[in-house]
């Protein structure tokens, strides 16, 4: 154990150093294993929290970890990648982007369809990844020849191109060779021919074309032959399911293992034959498989045999237990798997399911003290004990006393062997028993665990947030979520302290004082407007000037001008961190959509306005956890992937104390409130009174380009009592020479 730590550690250590790369994505909890630390963590034997929201794969190889059984760098590294979503490494591109180096080709092929339609709206797979392959590296071989020019390679192409057809439809026909075609082209004519059939269903007409290319030994497919026979025959006993099919495949297959030593397709045998057998025998090979999965050491063909395994055990009426475990953890129905996970700890206690009845787990389940007893219980030597302990905590919060979960929290904090998802997880528990703002600073900020470009990423996984980390040292960092939620639910006072916060790095004190600087020019705080800019003088240079000048000016019209001034240059200001994404590049590159700021006169905020759902602070903004039981059931932990039992979000003891202060300023963010029968009748619109000013003071120099900057903010944000055409015909009316009337040609109105 202790040696296995060490190892983690030192894989940790290695990624956690800084590099001239791309940053990272801002998501802090994965339950995948991409990232180089995870994928180490696991291979050797190291659990921490078990993710249910995993792969199934991936679950499986927590199962063998669970019962104290091997997974090894080679089983890791089969069942840790995820099936799809890389088109990059997708052998059907491969091809298309291979055949465009054919003069004349067609160059409107985007995509392959690889399956034809099957019955009752299925599909039916018919060419796999192999195919393309083959044809990609046949078409440079033959290219580096006879050159892409030559009529035989056009030709072979052709043909090519028919064969791929025939994936998806039925009664493709190959185009005639010309009569002067060369021995190459016939011979590779022949096995494209054989392929068609094949595709096409027609078996033994594809079993006699590779036949008759194992007696033709000019034929460079000469080798392949008996291995492509055994193929047709295993695909004909697999669609017509009868017994001299089955009699047949094996006897091919048997065939092509009597050939001499290191025949091609040789090391397939295996796979054929499970996959024979699969069909043949379903309740056979499941309990082989179950016996060969659950032995000390890893099978090689892990991954194959794990995938017949589990489609297996979920039509098989005495599912075997690993499968089992699998789909409780996976389970739609919370209760009902919940039930499951009980029975079934309480008949073996084997420590795995522990951990499946704590992933689905809620703090009001009856069930919840027993089960934090059980988890309290676990060895800290047990491949589970990490597990447990979070569960415990997010069982018990409410009910032990909050120093000694804190305790509790630090010493695991504490732990060189953690990856970065587990500590970002313990992280955010800590963040939420912050005593008070500096406890707070130190641990809310989270190490994401992965870059785009370091293959630890999920395929298409784009979190919420992107941007908001900032450098620290030689590493990225961000705030976690639930940080991001107990700052919006601070406030201005306390906000404006963390944005002076050293210990932040400077483009997340960015992004704090920037929401400052917009709830105090919503709550009309004359001295918090005027620390707020001093300091964005700094931190957001672009617009020096404008911060600059409404510190010089004295606090009446036109300093309240300026204020709004700024406001049109960041369209993706917000009052909250949620929602907001941060000013990159020069002035004119911000990007974003602008809000229909609304202004209440000080001290008029007579409506009670709710925060942020914490699911906007989740990675994917809508939803994460329990949806159908807590309406806003965010988990600011594990974000869901922990298991269907949540870790509901809890303000700071000292953020409570002051959350009475933060929603009495609440009453004053008007922005974005898309119900006009909640906007006060004494509240005016911010843009509106730029219009105004911009009116009232023609030669302003900055007028007609407040003019430009509103019809802008009409077509992306607040278009308020038409301001765009107001402002449109202004402009163009006062300053029709000018640039800003010259760069606003159109106006929009809604």
């Amino acid at each position: 154990m202790k040696g296995m730590r060490r190892a983690v550690a030192a894989t940790l250590a290695m990624l956690a150093v800084g590099s001239g790369g791309p940053p990272p994505v801002p998501d802090y909890v994965t339950s995948y294993a991409l990232n180089a630390v995870d994928l180490s963590a696991l291979s050797g034997g190291h659990l921490g929290i078990l993710k249910a929201a995993a792969p199934s794969p991936i679950l499986y190889l927590d199962w063998r970890l669970l019962n104290g059984l091997a997974v090894g760098k080679d089983a890791g590294s089969a069942l840790a990648r995820p099936c799809c979503g890389d088109s990059s490494v997708d052998p059907t591109y491969r091809w298309i982007d291979a055949r465009r180096q054919i003069p004349g080709a067609s160059t409107d092929i985007y995509y392959i369809s690889t399956e034809r339609e099957g019955p009752n709206y299925t599909t039916i797979p018919t060419c796999f990844s192999d195919a393309f392959v083959t044809a990609t590296a046949t078409l440079k071989d033959r290219i580096g020849r006879y050159g892409a020019s030559s009529p035989g390679v056009r030709a072979w192409l052709a043909g090519q191109d028919a064969v791929f057809q025939s994936c998806s439809k039925p009664g493709v026909v190959l185009p005639a060779l010309a009569a002067d075609a060369p021995a190459w082209l016939r011979a590779d004519r022949a096995y494209q021919e054989a392929a068609l059939a094949l595709y096409d269903g027609r078996y033994a007409d594809a079993e006699r074309g590779f036949a008759a290319i194992g007696k033709d030994r000019h034929s460079p497919w000469q080798p392949k032959a008996l291995y492509l026979q055994a193929r047709v025959a295993l695909r004909s006993a697999t669609v017509h399911l009868d017994a001299p099919g089955f009699a047949h495949a094996h006897a091919a297959i048997r065939q092509l293992g009597a050939a001499p030593s290191g025949s091609y397709g040789q090391d397939q045998i295996p796979t054929m034959q499970q996959l024979l057998l699969y069909r043949e025998h379903p309740r056979e090979l499941l309990a082989r498989l179950d016996h060969d999965l659950n032995q000390h050491d890893p099978a090689p063909d892990i991954a194959v045999k794990f995938k017949d395994y589990l489609s297996l055990s979920d039509v098989s009426t005495a599912r075997p237990e690993a499968g089992d475990w699998i789909r409780t953890l996976q389970a739609k129905d919370r209760k009902a798997g919940l039930a499951h996970a009980q029975q079934q700890w309480s008949a073996t206690h084997h420590v795995a399911w522990l951990a499946a009845v704590l992933s689905l787990a809620m703090p009001d389940d009856a069930a919840a003290p027993t089960l934090a007893r059980d988890a309290a219980a676990v060895a800290p030597d047990s491949p589970a004990w990490l597990t447990a302990q979070y569960h415990l905590t997010r069982l018990t919060l409410l009910k032990t006393p909050l120093a000694e979960t804190r305790s509790r929290t630090d010493a695991i904090l504490a732990r060189n062997d953690l990856t970065p998802s587990d500590r970002n997880i313990f992280s955010a528990i800590r963040t939420q028993l912050s005593t008070g703002l500096d406890d707070f600073v130190r641990h809310a900020l989270r190490q994401p665990y992965c870059t785009a470009t370091d293959g630890g990423c999920v395929p298409g996984n784009f979190p919420a947030g992107d941007g908001l980390i900032g450098k620290q040292g030689a590493s990225y960092v961000g705030l976690g979520g639930d940080a991001r939620a107990v700052i919006d639910r601070l406030p201005l006072k306390e906000r404006m302290a963390l944005a002076q916060a050293m210990a932040l790095p400077r483009e997340l004190r960015l992004d704090i004082a920037l929401t400052n600087y917009a709830r105090a020019v919503q709550l009309q705080d004359d001295a918090a407007i005027d620390a707020t800019a001093t300091q964005l003088a700094d931190l957001l240079p672009q617009v020096r000037d404008d911060w600059r000048a409404i510190v010089r000016l004295r606090p009446g019209p036109d300093r309240r001008f300026a204020e709004f001034f700024v406001m049109a240059k960041i369209p993706s200001l917000r009052s909250d961190l949620a929602g907001y994404s941060r000013p990159e590049g020069k002035e004119p590159e911000f990007s974003g959509y602008w809000v229909d700021w609304m202004l209440l006169p000080r001290g008029h905020a007579t409506v009670l306005r709710a925060f942020p759902l914490t699911r906007a602070y989740t990675p994917d903004e809508y939803w994460s956890g329990n949806d159908d039981e807590a309406p806003d059931g965010a988990d600011m932990a594990c974000f869901g992937k922990c298991g269907r039992g949540i870790f509901a979000f809890h303000m700071p003891v000292f953020a409570g104390d002051l959350f009475a202060k933060a929603r009495a300023e609440r009453g004053f963010f008007l922005a974005g409130d898309g119900k006009p029968d909640r906007i006060p009748p004494d509240a005016t619109s911010l843009w509106g009174e730029m219009m105004d000013y911009a009116r009232l003071h023609p030669k302003d120099p900055r007028s007609p380009e407040t003019l430009y900057r509103l019809i802008r903010v009409a077509r992306w944000g607040g278009n308020h009592d038409h301001l765009g055409k107001r402002a449109f015909l202004l402009l163009h009316a006062r300053y029709p020479r000018s640039v800003w009337a010259t760069k606003s040609p159109y106006y929009y109105d809604s």
